[in-house]
């Protein structure tokens, strides 16, 4: 590739990376809206909304790779059938069931998508383990802030969770730390590998391992599921899951993993100002409700963050 082209394909890729967070920080939002955390009836508890999310995405995934693509789909899992089983398994029961068991026990969407921001951390953390690198002494000062921005954010109360709260945020931070895991694993292959290939099979491991999950009451509720929870499912699966994800892998062949964890730091503002937009103009359906607390909370993850994963003279 020249260097002109290499260039455009930079810009290129710089320039999805708006749109696919601008997508993605609504996911909090519509998820939030399938299981019933706020305003909105649960159309799904945690377990049926994960099945009807990934188990339907999964079908659609292994029949693409199976009726356009079975060659390069075979040769792919004969030689990373350990990676993809890993992929599939942090893709789906790992970052899902958290996040969504979280989000139905009042972890509200804007927290939910503060918690990616420590996705930077997990991804250092793991690159130190993994690939060797080094950590330095502001890495744990920022993390020291960030984890007590989080137990600011813990000691707010929610009345609708039926757990503690503090436990929901932990269970929560599963999602980021199963990001990080996806991104660093993916990471290894994805300039050897297709980036559509590689997400539509890691979704169709991850689907399956929620098969044991799909009882006659996630069944139940999809059949009776109504047109506005069909929609909000539908932009789950498409625009979430299967062009976001792919689109995620695709941009792992041009930035480093590292690079792309800093821009989950468009996904706070991203989802407080869509949900603060729904609640104006749908009262009855959203809420936008944060209480200071996390707003201190938020601002003390953030600042931490920032400061464990700034450059020097940046």
């Amino acid at each position: 590739m020249t260097a002109p082209s290499l260039i455009s394909r930079k810009w290129f890729a710089a320039a999805l990376i708006l749109p696919l967070f601008i997508v993605w920080s609504n996911s909090f939002v519509a998820i939030e809206f399938l299981v019933g955390a706020e305003g909105a009836p649960a159309r799904f508890d945690y377990i049926g909304y994960s099945v009807a999310r990934y188990v339907t995405a999964g079908i659609f995934c292994v029949a693409y790779c199976l009726i356009w693509r079975l060659r390069e789909s075979l040769q792919l899992i004969a030689e990373h059938w350990r990676r993809l089983l890993l992929c599939g398994f942090v893709m789906v029961p790992g970052y899902n069931l958290a996040l969504a068991y979280a989000q139905a026990n009042g972890v509200s969407a804007s927290v939910a998508s503060l918690t990616t921001a420590l996705n930077p951390l997990f991804t250092m953390i793991l690159s130190v383990l993994f690939l060797k690198e080094k950590i330095h002494a502001k890495h744990f000062f920022g993390l020291s802030v960030a984890f007590l921005g989080m137990i600011t954010i813990g000691s707010a109360e929610r009345p609708n969770s039926s757990i503690p709260y503090s436990l929901a945020l932990v269970l929560v931070s599963a999602a980021p730390l199963s990001w990080a895991v996806l991104s660093v694993a993916t990471k290894a292959v994805s300039k050897r590998v297709s980036p559509i290939l590689w997400t539509f099979l890691s979704i169709g491991f991850g689907g399956a391992m929620l098969l044991p999950f799909a009882g006659k009451k996630s069944v139940y509720s999809l059949i009776k599921l109504d047109q506005a929870g069909w929609l909000a499912l539908s932009y789950l699966i498409i625009l979430c899951t299967v062009v976001g994800f792919a689109t995620w892998i695709w941009l792992l062949q041009n930035f480093s993993a590292t690079s792309m964890g800093f821009t989950v730091f468009l996904n706070p503002p991203l989802t407080a100002l869509s949900k603060m937009l729904l609640s104006v103009f749908f009262p009855a359906v959203f809420i936008f409700q944060i209480q200071p607390r996390e707003w201190i909370g938020g601002a003390l993850v953030l600042l931490g963050m920032a400061f464990a994963l700034a450059r020097k003279g940046r």
